[in-house]
């Protein structure tokens, strides 16, 4: 396989093992659902300059609140500022750029360490994620003091995408970095809380991440994002939607969410001090809100772009290929890969649901709970290595599995593939695969046996690509 110009960097090597036929009809329709992540074409679509006017809409790209596409009189617009954080901002930003070239005042969004600048008239701070750092707050920080020099007939584009609750971060008063470093490690990693459940409780702690229209004034605010859910589904965190908690309950359900996962009495004083407090000046905006201020919001990046164009390619390469679920979210990886294994072992023997040759496509984030352990690897990672243990033997099945911003976790690596033959591969390179499963321990085993996919940041986030 060419590497050149691909997404998977290291797609050739991982094709000279294993089931080859096999992998490199996965690497395929992996590249191709990544190719289409790309929010930046959507972007060049959405916002463009014709004979001095400013045009912010397209029909391909519905605005959510119905009142697009907009039009501005550039000799009648004050000063364009772009500001933003997540995964996706910065190539967002860098479309923005592109379209408006020197209408931009000012600039600044916070985008992931391990990303390579592109902007010029926008400043960037590489910041961490998933755990917050001192870049995160410094880049915050900036972004904040530039939202507020916007004035009645400026324009504020907001560039943003999920990640931006860590490289967003700009701790609300009486709450540090470090009591937001300890809610993310214990909620999310130790507890294995959803994302949901943890965004409900470190956007409460914050001054950013739902609130950036409130620091723009009388200004124009349109918000450009890329979405992690397909369109229309639900987000219940365990029964209950906390989208459609507001004002003082969503502090209560905060606390709510802390005391589900049995770590309200580990977290911070300070932290439990501001959820209790539930002071009014920071709650989350209002629909009301939305409705009286010059707010926009235009969503132009999805997981269905990805998992369409998998589809199409699969189908290309002559596979009866499906989309088996959109959103497989919020459940361990383990038991989930287990699960999908068994589906294609029931293809692979028995041609149901499916005659092979087939592909069944996931979307979707996965959870994986660490408590203690000390391994490295994502989820991503965990996933196919802990499909392999149920498809060893098997000359047809192949599991993938990518993280579309391409960083599985904290790790440099985007994800891993695996076949019937990595059991006996790892067994050969003396792996105790099982072993390394209860230590979380799968990034260093597909290291190893040269099973890591290298796609470098990406500059979007829908979430991940899995294959089998």
């Amino acid at each position: 396989m060419e590497s050149a110009g691909m997404v998977i960097q290291n797609a050739p090597e991982l094709a000279q093992h294993g089931n080859v036929e096999g992998r490199r009809a996965v690497l395929q329709i992996l590249e191709a659902g990544l190719q289409e992540a790309d929010p930046y074409g959507n972007v060049r679509k959405l916002v463009r300059v014709e004979g001095g006017r400013l045009i912010v809409g397209h029909k391909d790209l519905p605005e959510r609140l119905g009142r697009g596409p907009l039009v501005f009189d550039l000799s009648s617009v004050g000063h364009i500022y772009v500001i933003g954080g997540g995964k996706a901002a910065h190539r967002q930003a860098k479309a923005l750029e592109d379209a408006l070239g020197d209408l931009i005042t000012e600039g600044h969004v916070n985008a992931k360490k391990g990303d390579t600048v592109q902007l010029r008239r926008i400043g960037v701070t590489l910041a961490g994620h998933p755990i917050p750092d001192e870049d995160s707050v410094a880049g915050a920080s900036q972004i904040v003091d530039i939202a507020r020099r916007a004035r009645k007939g400026d324009i504020v584009f907001h560039s943003e995408s999920g990640g931006g609750s860590a490289l967003l971060t700009l701790p609300a008063p009486g709450v540090t970095l470090q009591d937001l470093r300890d809610v993310n490690r214990i909620l999310y990693f130790e507890c294995g809380a959803t994302m949901w459940d943890t965004n409900a409780v470190r956007n409460m702690l914050t001054l950013l991440r739902s609130r950036e229209p409130r620091h723009v004034g009388e200004a124009t605010y349109i918000q450009v994002s890329t979405d992690e859910r397909p369109p229309g589904l639900r987000v219940p965190a365990a029964g209950r939607d906390y989208t459609n908690r507001l004002g003082a309950a969503s502090y209560a359900y905060a606390r709510d969410v802390l005391k589900r996962y049995r770590c309200w009495d580990r977290m911070p004083e300070a932290v439990r001090t501001f959820l209790n407090a539930a002071d009014p000046q920071y709650w989350p905006l209002a629909p009301q809100e939305w409705e009286q201020n010059p707010w926009y919001y235009f969503r132009v990046m999805g997981p269905e772009y990805m998992l369409e164009a998998a589809l199409r390619k699969g189908e290309v390469l002559g596979i009866n290929t499906t989309v088996l679920v959109s959103s497989l979210s919020d459940v361990e990886a383990r038991p989930a890969a287990e699960t999908l294994a068994y589906i294609g072992q029931e293809v692979e023997l028995f041609g149901r649901p499916m005659k092979p040759p087939a592909a069944l496509l996931c979307g979707g984030e996965l959870l994986v709970t660490v408590g203690p352990a000390k391994g490295s690897g994502g989820r991503n990672q965990e996933f196919v290595l802990s499909a392999a243990t149920r498809i060893a033997g098997s000359k047809r099945i192949v599991v993938a599995s990518v993280d579309s911003d391409g960083a599985d976790g904290p790790t440099d690596m985007a994800g891993g593939i695996v076949d019937g033959h990595t059991m006996e591969r790892a067994a050969a390179a003396d792996l105790d695969v099982f072993a390394e499963l209860t230590e979380h321990n799968a990034g260093a085993v597909l290291r190893r046996l040269g099973d890591s996919i290298s796609t470098g940041i990406q500059g979007t986030n829908v979430q991940d690509l899995r294959v089998v």
